[in-house]
């Protein structure tokens, strides 16, 4: 009786934190944006910036990228770029930009426009660029990472993040 007993307390136990693990697997973020510039003094390259836990959601239309808090946004000031990761793998690197910026970027950016204070994902900087060359650089760059950007877009469904209107 006491073997059958501390048998069945066991397998209890056992299925209890096995289940643990998987709540936990299921809460982790899937999506982390970490400091992708190795030449930052001020912080530690490969430092966590916000996850997919921090995304309110993203419009596939304009390119808005919405955060939960305010808190990101005072975080994304500190870096000039950042590296998505799905779980451990590298899906792509992005510019932070704002549209007061002088220079020109022909790969993907989260630009922020200081004018309504918004994020948007961009395939390059300033948007509204339109010569041959340019046009056609940021179409091979977001073409490089078309497999990687599906993840990310994938992802952001999965946990109701992805609107396309």
């Amino acid at each position: 009786m006491k073997v059958t007993i501390y048998l069945a307390l066991t397998i209890c136990f056992a299925l209890f934190f096995g289940s643990c693990d998987s709540l936990k697997d299921i809460s982790a973020p899937k999506l982390i944006f970490r400091d992708a510039n190795i030449f930052s003094s001020t912080y530690k390259n490969n430092t966590v910036v916000f996850t997919s836990h921090d995304i309110k959601s993203y419009n596939s239309v304009s390119g808005e990228l919405i955060f939960s808090d305010s808190g990101t946004v005072t975080k994304l000031k500190n870096y000039i770029s950042l590296t998505c990761y799905h779980d451990t793998d590298s899906l792509f690197s992005f510019r932070l930009t704002s549209n007061i910026m002088s220079s020109i970027v022909n790969d993907l950016v989260l630009n922020h426009n200081l004018n309504n204070g918004k994020y948007y994902l961009n395939d390059g900087y300033p948007d509204w660029i339109d010569n041959i060359g340019t046009t056609s650089l940021r179409s091979q760059n977001k073409l490089k990472r078309a497999a990687a950007w599906e993840v990310f877009i994938n992802q952001l469904k999965l946990e109701g993040k992805y609107k396309d209107n």
